[in-house]
């Protein structure tokens, strides 16, 4: 893991993905920063679909597989929270000193699950990123990344929690297994208002224009899209606004139906 992480971070030297750009907005009493670490593409070839040729239709718009990497966080009053830590912690670090937030400041972290591009914030010159902060990770993720070195590096923080459990007063794991063993949302509470940090539930545009288009990333795809389709449904047209790991413009809005799927409309 070590190896893995040291790799990850000489690609994001060699390329410069350290620029992050930071969305601001209030959620009840809490204030919530969006951070998105890094912007990019997907290959085409990460797609599938039943139908080849409908896919390809989709995949030939323009920015169909656009994407991002996108960190969230929340400041509660009583808790400084971050949800997942993106692609690389000297990127986030930096982003959190600009907007004024110290490190040893964070005192909660929550993992949607364990893909190195949330968790690998975390390690910073082998050693924790965060030291005063408790790493929330479901159950089924921990089980099945044991020898993870975000694991060993925070000794007695790692926080495992079982699915739908109370978190905080104020966040509540909700489970959505499919692209990963233990891939879990995070819904966010204050003054009647709500946000959930969806992680990976989708990772493109195109997934909004047929939810039913997944990734070869994805664990479980046919567990994957029953997830998908019920948040989907489920959050649509309503109040409650979405956090997303992989949606660009920092990741934050509401989702509307349109006559043929989805749209998301950003906070701005």
């Amino acid at each position: 893991m070590k190896k893995m992480f040291s790799i990850v971070a000489m690609l994001l030297f060699a390329t410069g993905l350290f620029a992050a750009n930071t969305t601001n907005m209030k959620l009840g009493k809490f204030d919530v920063t969006a951070i998105a670490i890094q912007s990019m593409n997907h290959k085409k070839e990460l797609f599938r679909y039943k139908d080849t040729k409908k896919l390809e239709e989709f995949l030939n718009q323009k920015d169909s597989t656009a994407s991002a990497i996108n960190v969230f966080y929340v400041d509660t009053g009583d808790h400084k929270i971050l949800f997942d830590t993106g692609i690389n912690a000297q990127g986030l670090l930096e982003a959190l000193k600009s907007i004024n937030v110290e490190p040893k400041s964070i005192d909660t972290i929550c993992i949607t699950h364990m893909h190195y591009d949330h968790i690998a914030g975390l390690i910073y010159d082998y050693n924790k990123a965060f030291p005063k902060a408790d790493v929330y990770i479901a159950q089924e993720e921990i089980d099945a990344n044991k020898t993870s070195e975000v694991l060993l590096a925070y000794p007695g923080r790692i926080k495992a929690f079982k699915q739908n459990e109370q978190i905080l007063p104020s966040i509540k794991s909700i489970p959505a297994f499919g692209h990963t063993l233990g891939h879990t949302m995070f819904e966010i509470t204050s003054e009647g208002q709500t946000m959930l940090v969806w992680g990976d539930i989708l990772h493109a545009p195109i997934q909004f224009q047929d939810p039913n288009i997944y990734l070869v990333y994805d664990t479980d795809p046919i567990q994957a899209l029953s997830a998908r389709k019920k948040v989907m449904q489920e959050y649509a047209d309503t109040d409650k606004y979405i956090a997303g790991a992989h949606l660009l413009n920092c990741g934050i809005g509401k989702l509307q139906k349109d006559e043929t799927g989805y749209k998301f409309i950003f906070v701005k």
